[in-house]
């Protein structure tokens, strides 16, 4: 059997994000993009449809992620802190108590260099999730206010141009028309978090979902990247691992933004600290042999005594230590290394 082959992600860099972010706004007003999202409501596909006729529906979503992108603060989150973020993810299991003041902004896009999450799709394809917005809606309410969660995957184009020549297209029209009806990013799918939730509800009612405020409207495989999200929030306040410089838009670009109704605030790039230095690192491996890298092992996510008399808590990242010496290059791999184990409640 041909197993068919993933869309590839190569990442822009963080100076192309602002354009890249233009160019999917605008998309979402397009008609291709009205016909996809329709289409898909028809099929039934998606989290949380709108309980009006699919057309009326589709125009209502993409309007109101429109206005998110628009005024989204950008995040792009390097490949190191990815993997890190998907590694630290794990030690927020059930974790849904999610407030106002745990997001790095009231709205947001962030693109990661390396997917934050996949899945296999019902033609064996893999999908990477590259990034997620976030913000307000006006489609839903609950009693405690809450965030609507938009998820976003690689565009297959290598897909929409076999379509196109499967209904007569030459390979020329098949790719003009591929990159002119669609964007680089795919709306995947959206989760709605009301603030303070406790649980998940995970079945959809065909006919619509009423909203509960301790109940998270998910999906059962967005419900996870939820909490790979989560501890990207988290990795963007400040903590000893990361630390988050800002790509500023030369000036015609940042004038041009702010006529077409865009945020021009600068990319908040959220990379590896430099300052890894840590009491309990490593210059060697148990056996002996030498460590030419800095990497840190086993990272989690813990809540952190702050303010007035250490009273208050907050979630942020910690490595259960850096191994390796203190002024090499920093490397983090894609495995998850389970050496070290968040603490305890109790020792919180």
């Amino acid at each position: 059997m041909n197993v068919p082959e993933s869309p590839s992600w190569s990442p822009p860099p963080p100076r192309q994000l602002p354009a890249l972010r233009e160019h999917l706004a605008h998309y979402l007003l397009t008609s291709p993009a009205h016909l996809f999202t329709a289409e898909a409501l028809r099929r039934q596909r998606g989290t949380l449809r709108p309980v009006v006729r699919p057309d009326l529906g589709a125009r209502l979503l993409l309007e109101d992620e429109h206005q998110r992108l628009s005024q989204a603060q950008l995040f792009y989150v390097t490949t190191d802190i990815t993997r890190l973020v998907r590694q630290a993810a794990q030690s927020l299991k059930d974790h849904w108590d999610i407030q106002p003041q745990d997001i790095p902004a009231p709205t947001g896009f962030m693109l990661f260099a390396e997917p934050l999450t996949e899945y296999i799709r019902e033609d064996g394809k893999r999908i990477d999730i590259v990034a997620v917005s976030w913000g307000g809606t006006e489609l839903l309410t609950s009693d405690t206010g809450g965030l609507w969660v938009t998820f976003w995957s690689v565009t297959d184009f290598a897909a929409i141009k076999r379509l196109a020549r499967s209904m007569g297209a030459s390979a020329a029209e098949a790719e003009l028309t591929a990159h002119q009806q669609n964007a680089e990013l795919t709306w995947d799918n959206e989760i709605y978090m009301p603030w303070g939730a406790t649980s998940a509800s995970l079945e959809p009612d065909p006919d619509g979902r009423e909203i509960q405020p301790d109940q998270i409207a998910a999906a059962e495989t967005t419900i996870g990247w939820l909490q790979t999200v989560h501890a990207g929030w988290i990795f963007c306040t400040p903590n000893a691992l990361t630390e988050t410089a800002e790509e500023r838009l030369p000036r015609t670009q940042r004038v041009r933004a702010e006529r077409a109704g865009y945020s021009a605030a600068p990319v908040r790039v959220v990379s590896v600290s430099r300052n890894t230095s840590s009491r309990s690192a490593h210059r060697g491996e148990p056996s002996g042999r030498t460590v030419s890298v800095r990497f840190p092992v086993a990272p989690f996510i813990r809540r952190q005594a702050y303010g007035p008399g250490r009273t208050l808590r907050r979630l942020t990242p910690v490595a259960g230590h850096w191994r390796g010496p203190v002024d090499a290059p920093v490397r983090i791999t894609k495995k998850v290394n389970l050496v070290d184990t968040p603490p305890t409640r109790a020792s919180e």
